[in-house]
């Protein structure tokens, strides 16, 4: 009886091993490292952190780097720029020819596209992404959809979009009448001008390509729930975190022919406090950290003694040549920023090269001659260099009205910024200077991006900290903050010139390419001249990234191709 038992039991640990070993064989093909062409590696989770929440993840609705960044890898864009220098290849698109007049674009799309696996695809129904989709992304573009704040790129620009949008047409029932459907696969668009920019606007994460059957089944829920074609999908969010998965459907291969994404999954920390960003790095539960201060360089990479210890996290740092500006912005309309007089003084009163050497111990460069950081493709030497004049800023003030018997009112200033973070320690800066050098008094108002954006758009702003990254390798991605149509307020900042409008419509519509430089810097000579907005400096994009990750590459507008990232152990 006793042998008889025993022989029960031999079947039965054969099945336990079976279950163990099957089970460990599922966990380690969702997360082990597995070898591939090229001396790639397949596997693996990276994360990283952002210190303020997500708010939306819905293509058209965000201007956030910090959103557009997650964005990028959910939705991808008909072109894409490729590289660090901002180089423009086709992506979804296979082939993109203009026409020789140059006012109608036919575009041929690649075949066998997927959107992610959701349940908006009901049975029998294709995921597969064609023509109808993409003149379904731009005719949402070009509406009036709350969702839409991305209006600008498109707008006008496309044969009746803005009939399209003055109508108040719905994208998924109509399409904008410059939009034409060929097949499947192909679609053709047609400019009201022949456009130089058309298709570096199309790189814009933006512009990622939307799924018209998920806008059918979630409607504006669709901000919480992206359903795209790109590399990762939203797997978790919470609070605190936001879990990417890999899209084992992924289109794309890398020159090795290898499947990508390489990576499992990808994690993004979010809401996490300055204080956390630096022990989370040290630790490895993040592998890269964004934007670090100098002065916070010794937190980051430990101490001299910590080195000779071996304490040290092996890293490496990446630095982009500077496309992020930062500047303040007011209510053009409203006073007191509507009297030109108070601006020129504000721009006289700042000591920039303060702000940037000291408090921000070198990080960032003095914009002090226009706003467009010199570049590549764009430099604008006609400007005047402004450097810091209290007895000019205080004539201005005086001429302005403003003396001992008519003080000038209190500011009330938006920043939406951790206390202590270089952010805030700049607007600080600005502050004590604006009350040491014109005795004006700023009262600081932390609040959240989404807060400071609503009171923005309601005209119940008055000065407001700001910043842009150049969209896509063109100054006119700087340039376009300006350009309004009567009675609109798209970027906040109230400013309406005619002359402008003309120029930047000349600089994006003209065939001569040193012809559209020269209207590009008239229409940053005009902006620099009205002061419409006070540039304060540009910075660099600096990355901190744990040695283990490989493939990372940042383009000039700061998104990172999550999809050629792989992880590889290092020996210490």
């Amino acid at each position: 009886m006793k042998r008889t038992i025993e022989r029960a039991k031999i079947p039965l640990l054969f099945a336990g091993i079976v279950i163990v070993i099957l089970t460990l064989f599922f966990y380690r093909g969702k997360y082990s490292n597995t070898l591939a062409k090229g001396d790639r590696v397949y596997g693996g989770v990276f994360s990283y952190s952002l210190p303020e929440p997500l708010i939306s993840l819905f293509p058209l609705e965000t201007n956030s780097l910090s959103e557009l960044r997650i964005i990028s890898q959910l939705f991808d864009p008909l072109v894409k720029q490729s590289d660090s220098k901002g180089t423009i290849q086709n992506y979804l698109a296979k082939d993109i020819r203009f026409s020789n007049d140059g006012k109608r674009v036919k575009i041929k799309l690649k075949r066998g596209v997927l959107f992610h696996e959701d349940d908006c695809f009901r049975a029998g129904s294709s995921r597969e992404l064609t023509a109808e989709d993409v003149a379904f992304t731009f005719s949402f573009a070009c509406s009036k959809n709350p969702l839409n704040q991305s209006g600008s790129l498109l707008m006008g620009k496309i044969q009746g979009s803005e009939s399209f949008y003055n109508k108040g047409l719905l994208p998924e029932k109509s399409t904008v009448d410059g939009i034409r459907i060929i097949n499947d696969y192909e679609l053709e668009i047609h400019l009201t001008k022949p456009y130089n920019n058309f298709k570096q606007l199309l790189s814009h994460p933006s512009l990622g390509i939307l799924s018209k059957s998920s806008w059918t089944y979630y409607g504006k829920q669709l901000s919480n729930h992206p359903v795209g074609s790109g590399p990762f999908y939203i797997n978790s969010t919470s609070s605190t975190e936001i879990q990417l998965a890999k899209n084992k459907d992924y289109w794309m291969q890398d020159n090795f022919g290898n499947q990508l994404p390489y990576l499992d999954e990808v994690h993004v920390l979010t809401n996490t406090k300055l204080s956390q960003e630096y022990p989370l790095f040290s630790k490895e539960k993040v592998d890269l950290l964004f934007d670090l201060p100098a002065n916070e360089l010794e937190k980051a990479f430990g101490t001299l003694t910590d080195a000779k210890k071996g304490k040290n996290l092996l890293h490496r740092v990446h630095i982009q040549k500077a496309s992020k500006i930062h500047y303040l912005a007011w209510n053009l309309k409203a006073k007191p920023f509507d009297n030109p007089l108070v601006r020129k003084a504000f721009q006289f009163a700042l000591d920039k090269n303060r702000i940037c050497n000291d408090i921000l111990s070198g990080d960032g460069q003095v914009i002090n001659r226009g706003f467009i950081p010199s570049c590549a493709y764009y430099s604008n030497p006609h400007l005047g260099i402004i450097d810091q004049d209290i007895i000019r800023a205080r004539t201005y003030l005086k001429e302005a009205g403003y003396d001992e018997k008519h003080p000038f009112p209190p500011v009330s200033f938006l920043v939406n910024a951790q206390k202590g973070s270089n952010a805030d320690l700049w607007c600080q800066e600005v502050c004590r200077q604006l009350k040491s050098g014109l005795g004006i008094r700023i009262e600081v108002e932390y609040v959240g991006t989404k807060e400071r954006d609503k009171r923005i758009k309601n005209g119940m702003a008055q000065l407001w900290k700001a910043g842009w990254v150049g969209d896509y390798p063109d100054a006119e991605s700087y340039l376009r903050l300006f350009f309004q149509s009567p009675g609109t307020n798209t970027f906040g900042n109230n400013f309406y010139n005619t002359r402008f409008n003309r120029l930047y419509l000349n600089s994006i519509s003209t065939s001569d390419m040193r012809q559209k430089i020269r209207y590009q810097q008239a229409c940053e000579e005009i902006i620099t001249n009205e002061n419409a907005i006070l540039p304060i400096f540009s910075e660099d994009f600096f990355v901190l990234i744990n040695l283990r990750v490989r493939g990372f590459e940042m383009n000039p507008s700061g998104i990172i191709d999550f999809s050629q990232i792989y992880l590889k152990s290092v020996v210490n």
